[in-house]
């Protein structure tokens, strides 16, 4: 018994050892990132842009796994699922907090079966976008034509952060847009120009190619300030006193468990990366701001985003499903 104790505890100290040099050596072959969007979406985009910049700094591949489909679920339970060693990731958005807040039942709990590696961005607002056939060209337009006509607006899924912001404007302004679900943002963008659906909210990025050329138009941002990319553009607030919806953020996950060392390279390299001149000059030109925290501001954020996005579906009337 007493060898068997010493046995044990010889290797656990072997171990507490080594800890720190495989940590040093991570990582040493390809990681898998989860997007929990098809390819083409805002997630998916800059999660590339970082990727691509990682790649090099830590001379092995980063390969994207698009695990579309039930507003980011799968993906999540893929995450919770893994070995906590550093080699599955998954880059999300607010939704990951939206769908634990909505779903009563969900097969991961994101604060207990996650580890928060950084928030890479946070996005201040979105862009409302119409198709141009809809004869509404401000805020206004838009919330007296849904009260006598159907429009529809569309979102990646039940509770997303687009289909909150259709209920917020429909409770605070009295607007009656039709919510629309698809499987995919790129889906959205596809049924707005074929107007299958008449308004969409996306980040810049996403759409400001369509409404250069035409395709859709712009009537609004939900940020506290003018987009400084469209600065003729007004505000929600402008038309609606105190409207202001920050559209989202953007977050790395590592299974629970996972190494802090391993965390803490992940957060450093990656912050290194969003804050590079020509890295913030692209995120920005998009609409998004830079952050790359550390795991614990991250933890931090979380909770508060959390209580906060409660408090918005109450408001909203979005119910747990």
């Amino acid at each position: 018994m007493q060898r068997l104790t010493v046995a044990l505890t010889l290797a656990l100290l072997a171990g507490i050892a080594a800890g720190p040099s495989w940590s040093q050596s991570y990582p040493a072959r390809p990681i898998r990132m989860l997007i929990p969007q098809p390819a083409g979406g805002t997630m998916d985009t800059l999660a590339r842009m970082v990727s691509n910049q990682l790649v090099p700094v830590f001379e092995q591949n980063i390969v994207i796994d698009n695990r579309s489909g039930a507003n980011g679920i799968i993906a999540g339970e893929t995450l919770a699922r893994a070995v906590p060693d550093g080699y599955t990731l998954l880059y999300t958005s607010a939704s990951l907090a939206n769908n634990q807040l909505v779903h009563k039942k969900l097969p991961f709990d994101a604060l207990r079966d996650f580890a928060p590696v950084t928030q890479v961005t946070t996005l201040p607002g979105y862009l409302i976008v119409t198709n141009p056939q809809l004869p509404a060209r401000t805020i206004k337009d838009l919330v007296e034509l849904s009260k006598t006509a159907r429009v529809l607006y569309g979102s990646s899924g039940v509770g997303n952060s687009q289909h909150l912001l259709g209920e917020l404007l429909n409770s605070r302004a009295g607007s009656g847009l039709v919510h629309v679900p698809y499987k995919g943002f790129a889906l959205i963008v596809n049924a707005v120009l074929g107007n299958e659906i008449q308004i969409l909210f996306g980040a810049p990025t996403t759409v400001v190619s369509h409404i250069k050329a035409g395709r859709m138009r712009a009537i609004a941002y939900t940020g506290a300030r003018r987009w400084s990319g469209m600065p003729e553009l007004p505000t929600v607030a402008e038309s609606l006193p105190g409207f202001v919806y920050e559209a989202s953020w953007h977050g790395l996950f590592a299974p629970a468990a996972t190494p802090p060392a391993i965390i803490l390279k992940l957060q450093t390299e990656i912050a290194k990366v969003v804050h590079a001149p020509r890295m913030r000059e692209q995120l920005e030109s998009g609409g998004h701001v830079p952050i790359g925290s550390s795991s614990a501001d991250f933890g931090k954020f979380l909770k508060a985003y959390f209580k906060d996005t409660a408090e918005q579906l109450r408001i909203a009337g979005v119910k747990p499903e």
